[in-house]
């Protein structure tokens, strides 16, 4: 899909932004970022477009757009810039790793992702909170509930606002 040049939106009152993907599968650093900044940017921008005042995103822990790490400084621009378009409230989830079915999403198996995934799973009653792997129906559901119940204003999840509530 081409985001620079998205077509108008219906009207839409929320906007929830997944979109990402690791520098590896992008192939580039350039790559990464056309898809996890640019692309990202471009549907906020499509959404205020169409009337939408609150916003949902998933970056990263880490996320800083000062940050040496070129994942995390990336991360943290789209933050920046998505704070610059205006939502009245704006959610960003920052999990640890996301774990779940990729199969479906026609993505290639990350073996280093899986020996992670499973250390996070045996060391998760350890670990603090904001470190743990969450599924991400869990942080899917998370940001929807905030980004319906928050009060106007930036919201960062991390940590025990990413687990199941209950």
């Amino acid at each position: 899909m081409d985001f620079a040049a998205l077509p108008a939106l219906p009207p839409v009152d929320d906007v929830y932004i997944t979109l990402g993907t690791t520098i590896a599968a992008a192939g580039s650093q350039s790559a990464f970022r056309a898809v996890d900044h640019d692309a990202v940017l471009a549907t906020a921008r499509a959404a205020r477009a169409a009337g939408a005042t609150r916003c949902g995103v998933v970056t990263a822990m880490g996320a800083n757009p000062h940050s040496r790490i070129f994942y995390n400084r990336v991360k943290g621009e789209v933050e920046r810039d998505l704070q610059a378009l205006g939502f009245e409230t704006l959610v960003i989830a920052r999990p640890s790793l996301l774990i779940g079915e990729r199969t479906a999403l026609q993505q290639a198996p990350r073996h280093a992702e899986s020996l992670s995934i499973t250390l996070f799973r045996w060391l998760d009653p350890v670990l603090p909170a904001r470190y743990r792997a969450r599924p991400g129906a869990d942080v899917a559901h998370a940001l929807v509930h905030a980004v319906q119940s928050l009060p106007a204003g930036l919201h960062v999840l991390s940590g025990h606002a990413l687990q199941p509530m209950g």
